[in-house]
């Protein structure tokens, strides 16, 4: 799964340079810097791998699992939606719909014949608001940093074996604060369509690429 979700941002990133190299000389770079007056939204989807939540929730998680009751932990990627409303060359304002998977078998003790009692699969769901600010603007990089708050729900839900008889967990949700940090953050490309990489520190992915258009 890993490498799905690499070969996605990949994907993203390499779209972008070749919409960009296609249109490198259209127009002047004043023009170029003044689109943001005509074209103020923009929608962008994105990929990452692991979150800072998702590795503050490890070390809860890691108390079962070093009594062997949890193994085989697999992480299935880091996905999101967004949107912002360009207030003027540097600031934009919007929101963010972000979504994070991953899943661990479960044991009825640590040994190591202990029977499977199941799958548990996790879901973190987060919808928060979003500034950013620019402080490099290029006709075609720019330099950005942002933060976001909003709320956060965790849902855990198990399947278990057919043949389990034991005591079974009913689906549990949690509702959290979502909180984020982009130190920095790199969009290249052109106004209209573009592809950016940014890090993180927070819900989303400490590294994500994403690809982007405004409209």
């Amino acid at each position: 799964m890993k490498r799905i979700v690499i070969f996605l941002m990949v994907a993203m990133l390499g779209c972008a340079s070749v919409m960009a190299q296609e249109v490198v000389a259209e127009g002047t770079q004043e023009v170029k810097t003044e689109h943001w007056r005509n074209q103020r939204n923009t929608l962008q989807i994105s990929a990452g791998w692991v979150s800072g939540f998702w590795c503050c929730k490890q070390l809860f998680a890691w108390i079962p699992a070093a009594a062997g009751h949890s193994r085989n932990w697999d992480y299935f990627g880091n996905y999101g939606l967004q949107y912002y409303y360009q207030v003027n060359w540097y600031c934009r304002v919007g929101g963010k719909l972000n979504w994070e998977i991953d899943a661990y078998d479960i044991y009825e003790s640590k040994a190591e014949d202990a029977k499977k009692k199941g799958v548990t699969r996790n879901n973190t769901v987060s919808l928060v608001a979003s500034v950013q600010f620019t402080y490099l603007n290029r006709p075609h990089v720019q330099l950005y940093s942002g933060a976001d708050v909003g709320v956060g729900a965790h849902f855990a839900n198990t399947r278990y074996e057919p043949d389990y008889t034991g005591d079974k967990q009913q689906p549990q949700g949690t509702w959290l604060p979502a909180v984020n940090i982009t130190p920095i953050g790199v969009a290249f490309g052109i106004w209209q369509v573009y592809g950016y990489v940014e890090t993180n520190v927070g819900y989303e992915s400490f590294i994500k690429a994403g690809l982007g258009v405004h409209f």
